[in-house]
């Protein structure tokens, strides 16, 4: 018998953008240290994120959905049906009242907007996925925001 030394996630966390240089570079740097963690599955068309989608899934499934335009938008939402099962964190490409409309549509937890300082959309992933960004020091009993350092 073969025991693992991961803890067994109770979450399933994707991320969708179409262009990965559409994506701005605070988000990516605020999303990189949990790609590299492995801990997130980074998709980058649509069919791969509708097949994903249509896979078992036996824990929650946490989907941060970055809408590069309005068109993408569209095309997302065509496929919200496949959502309704996902808790959706959404990242619109602007503040129009249409854009904006269009997203809710979707039924998200969360949104944000592309020229948004993403602090928020990580506090926010970190409190879906049960990790609440606070760990004990090893020298005693304190404990401090593990990402934010105060």
């Amino acid at each position: 018998m073969r025991v693992s030394s991961k803890p067994e996630r109770r979450h399933e966390t994707i991320f969708y953008a179409k262009n990965q240089e559409d994506v701005p570079r605070k988000l990516r740097n605020v999303l990189e240290p949990l790609l590299f963690d492995e801990s997130i599955e980074l998709l980058r068309s649509l069919a791969s994120l509708k097949q994903r989608l249509c896979l078992p899934n036996e824990c929650k499934m946490i989907a941060i959905i970055f809408a590069a335009d309005k068109e993408d938008l569209t095309d997302i939402l065509s496929m919200k049906y496949f959502f309704c099962n996902v808790q959706i964190v959404l990242i619109l490409p602007s503040r129009k009242k249409e854009i904006v409309a269009l997203g809710h549509g979707l039924r998200p937890r969360f949104i944000t907007y592309k020229d948004a300082d993403f602090h928020e959309l990580l506090s926010v992933i970190r409190k879906m996925t049960g990790e609440s960004g606070r760990r004990k020091v090893e020298n005693g009993n304190k404990s401090h925001l593990g990402a934010y350092g105060k």
